[in-house]
């Protein structure tokens, strides 16, 4: 794998072919892959960067019209990073994408605090396997890059953005 130059990759029109094998990274028991996420509530990605787990979790009653999703980080056992706050409007924060490429594809969910993004993503691609992680931008740069290491829990997709209403992400997004 060339390593030199990231992908850049932008908010495409979804092909009709994809939806039908979407979501392309293959989710792992949601009992196997740790998670920040309460036992009431719906696990929509989560894994291990190492030492700190990585997760997206909404309550059980998310539509296009009810429910919460939040990012969350840290170190197992221990409070997490959370965004949004409870208190947020989530939808305010909250983008989905739609990653496509020759011989794969994957989504991405974007939390804004600004002047911070935070771009959890799950790809999986010919030649180069599956990708998954977090990406950190501040004012659009990248500053951090967190893959996951070991099984992967993921939800990210189409179908999960039309079914609970997430806007798309007019931003696009460099897969790591």
């Amino acid at each position: 794998m060339n390593d030199s130059k990231p992908l850049r990759l932008r908010p495409p029109i979804l092909a009709a072919a994809l939806l039908a094998v979407w979501p392309l990274h293959a989710p792992a028991s949601e009992a196997s892959v740790p998670s920040h996420c309460m036992v009431e509530e719906t696990t929509l990605f989560a894994c291990s960067t190492g030492r700190k787990l990585l997760s997206v979790c909404a309550t059980v009653d998310l539509s296009k019209d009810a429910g919460v999703v939040q990012y969350r980080f840290g170190t197992p056992g221990r409070e997490a990073f959370v965004l949004p706050k409870a208190e947020a409007d989530w939808r305010a924060a909250v983008r989905g994408g739609r990653l496509m490429f020759s011989g794969g594809g994957g989504a991405t969910l974007a939390f804004a605090n600004p002047p911070y993004r935070y771009v959890v993503y799950s790809a999986i691609g010919s030649g180069w396997g599956s990708k998954a992680g977090v990406v950190v931008e501040k004012r659009g740069r990248r500053i951090a890059s967190l893959p996951c290491v070991g099984a992967t829990t993921s939800k990210l997709g189409p179908a999960l953005f039309e079914q609970t209403g997430i806007a798309e992400d007019p931003l696009g997004f460099d897969l790591p």
